[in-house]
């Protein structure tokens, strides 16, 4: 099954983040920047034209560095996905920004068809990811992400898609946790729009630094 995965090596887009977990609601504008399977550089501005937060994701962690209150967040991975009792990586997070399969394919997973659609199963540990792939796009088109140690899910459906570089690119997608506390059921979503993307000739640069003054969240 042919499966068509974006060609880049640094790619950078202006893109629109709307999130929401209970009351708490934010929503912003990004600068991202990416350099595939390495690095993720994103900068927010909440509208008023001013940075409020600069971050960026690495293969075991993810930090970001809150300019308003002056502090700033570092989260390992292992930390990230015992705080939500699911398992989080780099690689998840890429594939929730470019619409590529989380995990390589390999030749032990199991294909099914589903109506129109192929689904690609995936396992790796405790986790297991369900790939729906569309005919017409040869995209993935939904990710549906479930863990062997909880209740848990992870669920992201892509939509608008758009050609880059003669690829289908989602420039749409929306990203639903739902997680349990205490026995209660809880949700988080994020809306993402992409509003430019664009695949870079040349490296990019990753400005990213902790001011001395700032504090580290606790």
């Amino acid at each position: 099954m042919l499966v068509q995965e974006i060609d880049y090596d640094y790619l950078s887009t202006r893109t629109k983040f709307k999130y929401k977990n209970g009351d708490d609601k934010t929503k912003a504008t990004a600068r991202m920047r990416i350099k595939k399977d390495s690095l993720i550089w994103f900068s927010l501005t909440p509208g008023v034209g001013i940075e409020a937060a600069r971050g960026r994701i690495t293969k075991d962690s993810l930090i970001l560095v809150d300019r308003i209150n002056k502090e700033y967040y570092a989260f390992s991975f292992a930390e990230l996905s015992a705080q939500y009792n699911f398992q989080f990586s780099y690689n998840l997070f890429q594939s929730v920004l470019i619409g590529d399969l989380p995990i390589p394919r390999r030749k032990g997973d199991q294909v099914v068809k589903k109506g129109n659609n192929q689904v690609i199963i995936q396992t790796e540990g405790p986790l297991k990811i369900n790939n729906t792939i569309g005919p017409k796009t040869a995209r993935l088109e939904n990710l549906y992400a479930s863990t062997s140690e909880s209740l848990n899910t992870l669920e992201i459906k892509y939509g608008e898609f758009k050609p880059l570089n003669e690829k289908a690119f989602a420039n749409k997608a929306l990203m639903i946790l739902t997680y349990f506390t205490e026995g209660k059921k809880q949700q988080a979503t994020v809306d993402i729009e992409h509003n430019r993307v664009q695949i870079e000739d040349s490296s990019l640069s990753f400005p990213f630094s902790i001011p001395d003054r700032y504090t580290l969240h606790k």
